[in-house]
């Protein structure tokens, strides 16, 4: 929990630092688009416009998806930050159509201005911030496994790239080729699109529940397979919520433990994997008798088959009830293991062994007595 706590709070601080760099970058590239004749930078003025839409987007999702988990959102609400997400793929993606169109419709009209010098010294101003912000941004999601920031940060390292598109093309533009600063803000308008699509197909994988990457997978595979008890798994079902991972495994032991110790084998299960996987925030474990899944199994109603059981033994042996009754109910056969009373007599006993033998599912038969 403190971890989690700690990594909403980073993730609060370095948007916002994101938010106030990109709020002055906004001010400088339009400033400096305007005063010195550069379209490029006007363009670019426009990319940190959409940084910053996506800085207040991921604020106000990480706010919504730091809070608990309740019965309306048993996994918690970090689904708001994968929609985040998608909400600032779609905005650069259509932020980057409307300025190549724009670009596009310049360029055959031949509406282009040769920028000043200075335009220059803005673009080198741009690219150093927006550089900073980006290894800035990309450490904290890195270090807490939060998506939403990788995406902030993609978004940031775009604006960089675009900010050096710009300086190329205010260069060639100064140099002597009039259209140059025009290409640039074409180029700027394509970062837009590659930006924006590795956003979007991020967020659409977490969406439908795309499962963990290979690495993650055999790690978990290989954590639950090395714990005492476990002879195999056969299903192991992930998925992430904000970067978080829940999953769900089914593992098979030796079918003739108690349930108790199946399910201390579980839990120690369970332990294992959170502590192999950071980001694993739950996993389910099912305990398995043995391999049902590639051959579903046809088990027999295990509540009233004790019933007849009982029954059965009742109507054996008059007198003498049974203690207790466990059950193997295995695709291989179901077994019964009966315990009566230590004064049983040894006639009374094979008569009622008999009489259980000859229900229609059991396959055999065990009695014990606590002598």
């Amino acid at each position: 929990m403190a971890e989690h706590d700690a990594g909403d709070r980073a993730a609060r601080q370095v948007t916002l630092l994101g938010g106030v760099v990109n709020l002055v970058l906004i001010a400088v590239k339009a400033a400096g688009g305007l005063l010195y004749g550069s379209v490029a930078l006007l363009a670019d003025a426009l990319h940190s416009l959409t940084d910053l839409v996506s800085d207040v987007v991921v604020y106000i999702a990480v706010k919504l998806g730091s809070a608990e988990a309740d019965e309306n959102h048993p996994y918690g609400h970090r689904r708001f930050e994968t929609i985040a997400s998608l909400a600032v793929g779609l905005l650069v993606i259509a932020t980057g159509l409307g300025l190549i169109l724009e670009t596009a419709r310049r360029l055959q009209t031949q509406e282009w201005l040769t920028p000043d010098g200075p335009a220059l010294a803005v673009a080198v101003i741009a690219i150093l911030a927006k550089e900073g912000l980006y290894h800035a941004t990309v450490r904290v999601a890195n270090r807490h496994a939060r998506p939403i920031l990788k995406a902030n940060a993609v978004h940031h390292r775009t604006d960089s790239l675009s900010s050096i598109a710009v300086f190329v093309g205010l260069a060639a533009a100064m140099a002597g080729v009039s259209s140059g600063d025009l290409l640039a803000a074409m180029v700027v308008g394509l970062l837009f699109l590659h930006g924006g699509w590795g956003i979007l197909s991020e967020a659409l994988l977490e969406l439908s529940e795309a499962a963990v990457d290979d690495a993650t997978h055999a790690t978990m595979m290989e954590t639950i397979l090395a714990t005492g008890g476990v002879e195999d798994v056969h299903v192991l079902k992930t998925k992430t919520v904000g970067g978080l991972i829940f999953a769900e495994a089914h593992v098979q032991v030796r079918p003739h433990i108690s349930v108790t110790q199946g399910h201390e084998i579980a839990h120690r299960a369970m332990h294992r994997v959170l502590k192999a996987v950071p980001r694993m925030e739950d996993i389910t474990i099912h305990i398995d008798p043995e391999d049902d899944d590639e051959a579903p199994v046809h088990l027999p109603d295990g509540h009233r088959l004790e019933r007849d059981i009982r029954t059965a033994w009742a109507e054996a042996t008059d007198t003498s009830p049974l203690v207790d009754v466990t059950m193997h109910l295995l695709g291989v056969g179901v077994t019964a293991v009966l315990c009566c009373a230590a004064d049983t007599p040894d006639a009374t006993v094979e008569a009622g062994r008999a009489a259980v033998a000859a229900l229609e599912p059991i396959d055999s038969v065990e009695v014990r007595s606590p002598r």
